[in-house]
């Protein structure tokens, strides 16, 4: 697995996971990594955002300061989807899987 910082031009749009082709991004607002599709899309072949590769210190860092975190009353579709993910993945678990494939 590995961390991205996810970047439209200057801003920081989120912090993501790649694992097995799919990428998870920090949702801030359910404090859980969640499998984002249209993510995924985008890093494979629309390559609308920059992804700069990031260590687990710098993604704490990143989601600490609020990267991921979203306008409730503008995403509130998402994030209903989001809160519904049978399956989100908790920041710890995301680094361990991160620190494990580490060399």
């Amino acid at each position: 697995m590995r961390l991205f910082l996810v970047k439209d031009g200057e801003r920081l749009v989120w912090v993501a996971a790649l694992a097995h082709e799919h990428l998870y991004s920090y949702v801030g607002n359910t404090g859980f990594f969640h499998d984002n599709n249209a993510l995924r899309n985008d890093y494979y072949m629309d390559f609308d955002f920059e992804y700069e590769e990031i260590d687990i210190t710098r993604a704490k860092a990143l989601i600490a300061a609020g990267v991921g975190q979203l306008d409730e009353s503008v995403r509130a579709d998402a994030l209903a989807m989001w809160r519904s993910d049978p399956r989100p993945m908790t920041p710890g678990d995301v680094f361990a899987a991160v620190a494990g494939t580490t060399p």
